[in-house]
């Protein structure tokens, strides 16, 4: 049991631009899971693959069984916390399961998404993450970046913003092109993150639709302003406001 209140409301929008959705998000309050998910919109199906990523890993959590007597089926790292190495296991599974189902007709080949969410337990939070979508602490009104964007460009150049204009004039290459998805391949490299959590901490998980629209100050002061339910509704008005030009999925957890 956590030794604090965790409130949370999680949101999705198609934004102004595109023709469908293929942002999905998970809210359960009773495991303290919380994650969002995008679809890639050059692949076909994608929209299925994100909604299959958020109830797969939903579903893997809950049937996990980590009683004192349970061999878990992931025991690779053992220095990590067990949570971190449960969340890995079960992207790795989920990536699996969406692979696997891409590979039943040629019309899902090539599915994908991106993954990444979050697990409270026992005042700790555990983060695992795989594409571009987000997940940020805020704590004193800060915010710390929690993942890493997995982008042909942020892998290649990380701390060259200066070359950014040059490197997609000679590469050809979006910054948002991933270099990681979720079912592309057989496996995937899962981050992973966690720490422990203090009581006014809020965490925020989003697809690139809001944190490409608005800078991370205007995150914060949404989120750490109001209730995690009006937070959801008045960040993914601003991305709209603001252009609104793709899908949106955002999760706010406060703890209170």
């Amino acid at each position: 049991m956590t030794s604090f209140g965790v409130n949370a409301a999680g949101m999705t929008d198609q934004g102004r631009i595109r023709r469908m959705n293929m942002d999905c998000f998970l809210v359960n309050r009773t495991l303290n899971l919380y994650a969002v998910a995008d679809g890639i919109e050059s692949a076909p199906y994608s929209e299925m693959a994100s909604r299959m990523a958020v109830e797969q890993l939903e579903k893997m959590i809950k049937e996990l069984d980590f009683s004192n007597d349970a061999t878990p089926p992931f025991d690779d790292h053992p220095g990590l916390p067990l949570q971190a190495r449960a969340l890995k296991y079960a992207f790795r599974e989920v990536n699996r399961v969406i692979h696997e189902f891409s590979k039943t007709d040629r019309k899902y080949n090539g599915m994908g998404t991106t993954l990444t969410a979050i697990w409270i337990d026992q005042g700790r939070v555990y983060v695992s993450h795989v594409g571009d979508s987000r997940a940020y602490l805020i704590r004193r009104d800060m915010p710390q970046h929690l993942t890493s964007d997995h982008t042909s460009l942020s892998d290649r150049s990380p701390d060259r913003a200066r070359d950014i204009e040059q490197y997609e004039e000679i590469m050809h290459t979006s910054e948002h092109e991933l270099s990681r998805a979720i079912g592309i391949n057989p496996d995937v490299q899962v981050q992973l993150a966690g720490g422990a959590s203090a009581v006014g901490d809020h965490f925020v998980l989003c697809t690139d639709g809001l944190y490409g629209q608005l800078r991370d100050f205007e995150i914060v002061e949404i989120a750490t302003k109001n209730t995690p339910q009006l937070a959801c509704r008045k960040l993914i008005h601003a991305a709209n406001q603001a252009g609104g030009k793709d899908n949106v999925a955002v999760v706010v957890v406060s703890l209170e």
